[in-house]
C-alpha cells in the first residue's frame, strides 16, 4: 500500500443499508503498538463500529480481502447485539477492535471449537459436500437470513479456497432462536461474486424453506453442492457431549 490507512466507521447496521454516521481515517498507522482512535460530535444512538485497513491511493480494492474487524468481535457485526451505545453525557471508552485477514473473517469468533450452543442460543452445524476441489482462488460462502431477499445476513462466513477441503464444516453456535427465511452456501469460483448471489459458473445452494432453530438446539444442515440440495436434521445436544 502507498497510503495505508486505518479507518474506523460508525454504522447503524451491518452490512450497512445507509451511509456511515461517522468516519475517522488514521494514515500510516503504527501497528507496533495499539493504535488509539477517538470520534467526537457523534449523534447519540447505537452503532456498529467497524475498523479496516485500506489504501487511500487504491479505493477500488475489494475490501473483503483487506484486514478488518468489529466491536466486540467480527461475528457481532451480523447479530442484533454488539452495539456501541452513545449518550449525550457519558463518553464511550474501550471500544477496542482487533483486525483480522479476509475482511475480518479469520477472527477466531468465526471458528468455535464446539457445536454446543452457547446459553440461550441455537447452533447450526453445516457440513458441505462437493466432488469439486476448491482452488486457492475460490471462496466458500455461507449466509443465513431472517428475511429474503436481503443484503443483511444474520450469520455469514467467508472461507479462502486454500483452507477449504470437502467435506467442509462451518459452525455457528451463537444464533438467536428464530425462524430463518433462507440458507445459502456457495463455492464462488474465482471469488468474483462479492456479496452478491453466485452465478452459473459456481456451485451453490439457496434454500428458502423456513428453518426454525430453537434455544439449546443443534441443527445439522448437510449441503450437497453437486445436487444443489440441503437437508436439515435436529440433533440432541447430549449426543455431542453438551452440558
Amino acid at each position: 500500500m502507498t497510503r495505508p490507512t486505518a479507518r474506523v466507521v460508525f454504522l447503524l447496521d451491518f452490512p450497512p443499508t445507509t451511509t456511515a454516521q461517522a468516519i475517522l481515517n488514521i494514515e500510516h498507522p503504527d501497528f507496533s503498538r495499539p493504535v488509539p482512535y477517538a470520534l467526537t460530535w457523534v449523534w447519540p444512538g447505537q452503532y456498529k463500529v467497524v475498523a479496516q485497513i485500506i489504501d487511500l491511493d487504491a479505493p477500488n480494492v475489494d475490501t473483503t480481502i483487506l484486514p478488518a474487524g468489529g466491536y466486540p468481535d467480527y461475528c457481532s457485526l451480523f447479530r442484533p447485539d454488539g452495539f456501541v451505545k452513545i449518550t449525550e453525557t457519558v463518553p464511550i471508552k474501550d471500544a477496542d477492535i482487533t483486525l483480522y485477514d479476509l475482511g475480518g473473517q479469520t477472527d477466531p469468533c468465526n471458528d468455535p471449537t464446539t457445536v454446543c450452543p452457547t446459553r440461550g442460543k441455537s447452533s447450526l452445524n453445516i457440513v458441505v459436500q462437493s466432488s469439486r476441489a476448491a482452488a486457492d482462488a475460490d471462496t466458500l460462502l455461507y449466509a443465513l437470513f431472517t428475511s429474503f431477499p436481503s443484503t443483511s445476513p444474520a450469520s455469514y462466513r467467508k472461507l479462502a479456497g486454500k483452507d477449504v477441503h470437502f467435506p467442509a464444516t462451518i459452525i455457528d453456535n451463537k444464533l438467536t432462536p428464530a425462524t430463518y427465511a433462507a440458507f445459502y452456501v456457495c463455492l464462488d469460483v474465482g471469488s468474483n461474486s462479492g456479496m452478491g448471489l453466485c452465478t452459473s459458473e459456481d456451485s451453490f445452494v439457496l434454500d428458502t424453506t423456513p428453518l426454525t432453530l430453537g434455544a439449546g438446539q443443534i441443527v445439522t444442515m448437510t449441503v450437497d453442492l453437486d445436487s444443489r440440495t440441503a437437508t436439515a436434521s435436529i440433533e440432541a445436544p447430549a449426543d455431542h457431549g453438551c452440558n
